[in-house]
């Protein structure tokens, strides 16, 4: 299940090997990630996870803005601005 992050959990540390998520929204076309969660409602968690958007899976942002486009696997998906902003991801250390 995707799971929303935790707003009231105790703040930690992170290293290199284990980066804050930032929004989707926030990035730059071209940057490969790692899926981490969201900020969205239960309804739209479900639609992402039938996409394929799975806990750890690789995304490409194909093109940033509205509206933004993602490679999951070998599919494409449009997603709007305000569900970019709600999706979590970390910087993909894993590549090659």
């Amino acid at each position: 299940m995707i799971e929303p992050p935790a707003t009231a959990a105790p703040a930690r540390a992170t290293t290199p090997a284990d980066p804050a998520p930032i929004p989707l929204s926030s990035l730059r076309a071209g940057s490969v990630v790692r899926f981490r969660g969201t900020a969205l409602d239960p309804e739209s968690c479900d639609l992402l996870r039938a996409l394929g958007l799975t806990r750890e899976c690789q995304l490409t942002l194909c093109k940033a803005g509205e509206p933004c486009i993602v490679q999951v696997r070998s599919t494409r998906i449009g997603l709007s601005g305000k569900v970019a902003d709600g999706i979590l991801v970390v910087p993909d250390t894993q590549e090659g």
